[in-house]
Order: structure tokens, then C-alpha cells, then sequence
């Protein structure tokens, strides 16, 4: 054996060092941990006499890295991730897991009235769903897919479009509506997100040429999903984001506006993979996900 390897500190000690290093705090990193906060004070305090240096500035409000600490974190962090990913791998499971993150909106609108299909058909695959509107690191946090919505320019690298992006009114009671301008006399859901201003009434309004309706004939909801639930409700007319409402549509539980046309964005829905190999399971929602969106293009 080597003595470089034979000097090599404890893989506690250095757990817990990039635990740290990752909070910038030895409390949340001991509760990350599942241990007290002495006990991974005295592994810090440990590893940096083993090593003969400081690794951490203790400040007033927090750590920080002294040039020793950067540069050690800087390769354990990515041996520990490396070594985790070579450990989970060679573990046996019970069942094959599979962590898919979206949005909430998609999440509950496209996803879920499909997923009992796939469970029929892969009873095998235990399928975690992730419903976040915060973009996930798919490698830190452990996730297998990602269902995205960006415009192409904001996609990442590999991202593989589903479906893109339209707006039509919708409600639960057929709307002749001959005239765009005929929607400022109905009661509005609006999905009150600024980081969205494409998929609110103002810039539909504006598209089609038509002045902002009156102030008071807004009902606004910070979640995408509870607007359309408002539709389906019979509280007002929505904004829908077509491929999430097709099913919708498709049983009559609502309706599209008459006249009103597709309003198309520069935005679309794209699948997303970890890097690492997909596992068998992963690969078998993969190919759900795809062939769905194919489906879905086609109709």
C-alpha cells in the first residue's frame, strides 16, 4: 500500500468537512448529518490537526474558507460526489426508483391524469415525482429527469423539446366570442407569476390588438394549476397553456372560445437527463415521457 494512500485522513473526517464546506455552517451541516454539533466540531477540529492547517475563518456571522480549506474542498467535494455515485450504483434495490422533477403546473395538469398509465404498465419502477418551480440540480440533488420550460435559446445542452408552447381562452361553458374584445366583459384568471408576463391576459391582449380590459375583472392565483381549477370551477375564463389542457378539452370538462385562435410563444417543454447513466427505470419514463409528447404532437 502506497503511503500517500496510508496517510490519507478518515473518510469521517472528510464527510464531515464537505458537509460543512457545502452549508458554510457546522449546525446545519451536523443536522444534514444526523449528529450533534460538538461532535463535528471536534471532526473538523481533528482533521485539521491531522493536516497541520486551518481550513476554516470563523467569523462573526458564519465560516469561510481559508486558502487551505478552498483548495481541499475543492477535490473532496468532487471525490466524495463521485465516490457516492459509484456506491448508490453497486447497491441492490428492492425497486427500480426514479426521480422525475417539474413544475407544479406541469405536474399537475399533464403529468399526473397520465401516470396511472404508466404504473399499469411498469409495475416494477417506483416513480418519485418532484413538484418544484425552482430549478433542481439534477447531479446534487439525485434526480433522474427533468421536465422543463424554457424558450430554445435557454435550453440546455441534450434537452429534447416535447411540445411547444400556446395560449387560447378557455372556460367551462362554450363562449361565442366572435370579437377578442368580447373577453373584457368576462371575469379573468390570471396567472399572477412576474417571472411569466407571456402567460397572462395583458400581453394576449396585446398580441391580438386589443385595449386591457377595465380594473375588478381579475381573479389572480400564484399557481398555474389553481387557474385552470378555477375554469373548471365556472369562475371565469382562462388563459390555458394548450398541451396541458388537452385532456380537458378533449372531455368537454372545458371549452375553447369560438374564433379565438392559438396564440403561439417562443417557449417550450423540454426533457432533461442526469448525466450519468439512466438505470433501467429511468430509461423506461424516458421513453413514457417521449412517446406521450409524440402522442400528444400529433393530435
Amino acid at each position: 500500500m502506497s503511503r500517500r494512500l496510508l496517510s490519507l485522513p478518515s473518510l469521517e473526517l472528510l464527510r464531515g468537512f464537505v458537509a460543512v464546506g457545502r452549508c458554510m455552517s457546522v449546525t446545519a451541516a451536523a443536522r444534514e448529518l444526523a449528529i450533534t454539533q460538538p461532535a463535528l466540531s471536534r471532526q473538523i477540529r481533528a482533521l485539521e490537526g491531522a493536516l497541520g492547517c486551518t481550513l476554516f475563518e470563523r467569523r462573526h456571522r458564519g465560516l469561510a474558507f481559508t486558502p487551505e480549506g478552498a483548495r481541499l474542498f475543492q477535490t473532496a467535494d468532487a471525490w466524495l460526489e463521485q465516490l457516492g455515485e459509484a456506491v448508490e450504483s453497486l447497491r441492490p434495490s428492492d425497486s427500480d426508483s426514479v426521480s422525475l422533477t417539474t413544475s407544479t403546473g406541469f405536474a399537475a395538469l399533464w403529468l399526473l391524469p397520465r401516470i396511472g398509465e404508466f404504473q399499469r404498465a411498469h409495475l416494477d419502477v417506483d416513480l418519485r415525482v418532484v413538484a418544484s418551480n425552482r430549478l433542481m440540480d439534477l447531479e446534487r440533488e439525485n434526480i433522474d429527469l427533468a421536465i422543463r420550460y424554457s424558450p430554445a435559446s435557454s435550453a440546455p445542452s441534450g434537452a429534447i423539446r416535447l411540445f411547444d408552447e400556446q395560449l387560447l381562452p378557455v372556460s367551462r361553458t362554450a363562449l361565442e366570442i366572435d370579437d377578442p374584445m368580447q373577453l373584457g366583459k368576462q371575469v379573468l384568471l390570471e396567472y399572477d407569476d412576474p417571472e411569466h408576463p407571456l402567460l397572462q391576459w395583458p400581453h394576449w391582449f396585446k398580441a391580438n390588438n386589443v385595449p386591457r380590459p377595465r380594473p375588478g375583472r381579475f381573479i389572480r392565483f400564484t399557481q398555474y394549476d389553481q387557474v385552470i381549477q378555477a375554469a373548471l370551477a365556472g369562475n371565469g375564463v382562462a388563459l390555458a397553456r394548450l398541451e396541458l389542457v388537452r385532456p380537458l378539452l378533449a372531455s368537454g370538462a372545458l371549452q375553447r372560445a369560438t374564433r379565438a385562435k392559438p396564440l403561439p410563444l417562443n417557449y417550450a417543454y423540454w426533457l432533461i437527463c442526469r448525466q450519468r447513466a439512466l438505470g433501467r427505470g429511468a430509461a423506461s419514463v424516458r421513453k413514457w415521457v417521449l412517446a406521450q409528447a409524440s402522442r400528444e404532437r400529433g393530435a
